[in-house]
């Protein structure tokens, strides 16, 4: 994996011209490559570039339903805020390790995973493994399945069992995103109290409207029960533009009086490069050839950067 910023975006980002980037990267002895014509640069480059100063955030991606493109939303935004300077870990508790297998991770016995670092007292610095420059990892297994159990047998107080390991990586780390099984249950209630958002991606479907309504209530007695504002923000994902329910869907939602507020304002369309680049184990910005799942998950991750306190 070599994921990749153009130096094209940057400019667009920063407001200035190809050539200010170009001469600023130049006068900064910064390193940025060339291929197909196209100038780019990775992490460490894009640290010294865009300078962003954030407090650090955690996200959890969650919803009830399999299919609508979690994982790979998590997996995308991950490697594009690393673009942007962002020192980035993803934390995988799908027993099912799909975002560990996302990121050409080998899901053996052998590795430490949260369930490790709850029930065993493992650091949870040993558990963390790096992927590229700039983005690490703590894996997932099939190990993980007994952390709901694990948690309701030792009586583990939801609101810090998993919040107190991960606030104290907040010192390393500018976003930590945190991948959910699509299930409620203690550990995924743990995660999304020790997050500042919560991140539901939905299809143009009616099971992800009725996971969606799930979501809602659920995160609604969480909040109530520990006496927090939990945030939650929809992404429609697989929006189709040649079919008239992606349209009605979508129109729906934003008309929607709890929903509508919490939409992001970008849609992410379906697009066959998400399901290739993982088949290939590279991320969608390993390439240098635009696309509409780059602008897509760009837009998307500005506006993740901006509810992080960017001001543009």
């Amino acid at each position: 994996m070599d994921p990749k910023m153009l130096l094209t975006d940057a400019a667009n980002f920063l407001n200035l011209s190809l050539v200010s980037v170009h001469q600023k990267l130049k006068n900064k002895n910064l390193d940025f490559k060339k291929m197909a014509h196209r100038s780019f640069f990775g992490h460490e480059t894009a640290k010294q570039i865009f300078k962003l100063s954030l407090k650090p955030y955690v996200v959890t991606t969650q919803v009830l339903k399999g299919g609508t493109g979690k994982t790979t939303i998590t997996n995308s935004i991950a490697f594009r805020a690393s673009l942007y300077g962002l020192k980035v870990l993803c934390i995988d508790i799908d027993h099912q390790a799909n975002l560990t297998r996302s990121f050409n991770v080998n899901t053996d016995h052998k590795k430490n995973i949260l369930l490790d670092v709850i029930k065993d007292g493992v650091p949870i610095e040993d558990a963390i493994i790096p992927v590229v420059s700039g983005v690490d990892l703590i894996p997932s297994s099939i190990r993980n399945a007994v952390l709901d159990t694990m948690l309701v047998v030792n009586k583990e107080p939801l609101d810090h069992v998993y919040k107190d390991h991960i606030d104290s990586l907040k010192e390393k780390y500018d976003l930590i995103l945190i991948d959910c099984p699509p299930s409620i249950g203690q550990s995924v209630d743990a995660s999304i109290l020790s997050s500042d958002l919560t991140i539901t991606p939905i299809n143009p479907d009616e099971f992800s409207i009725e996971a969606l309504k799930f979501n809602f209530n659920e995160l609604k007695s969480l909040g109530k029960k520990y006496h927090k504002d939990l945030k939650i923000k929809i992404i429609f994902n697989k929006f189709h533009g040649k079919t008239n329910l992606s349209y009605q869907y979508l129109k729906d939602l934003i008309k929607h009086e709890t929903y509508g507020p919490c939409m992001f304002s970008t849609f992410i369309n379906i697009n066959q490069d998400f399901t290739n680049s993982i088949s290939k184990g590279t991320s969608i910005f390993d390439s240098v050839k635009k696309s509409s799942a780059k602008e897509d998950i760009d837009l998307v991750t500005c506006e993740l950067l901006e509810i992080m306190g960017l001001k543009r």
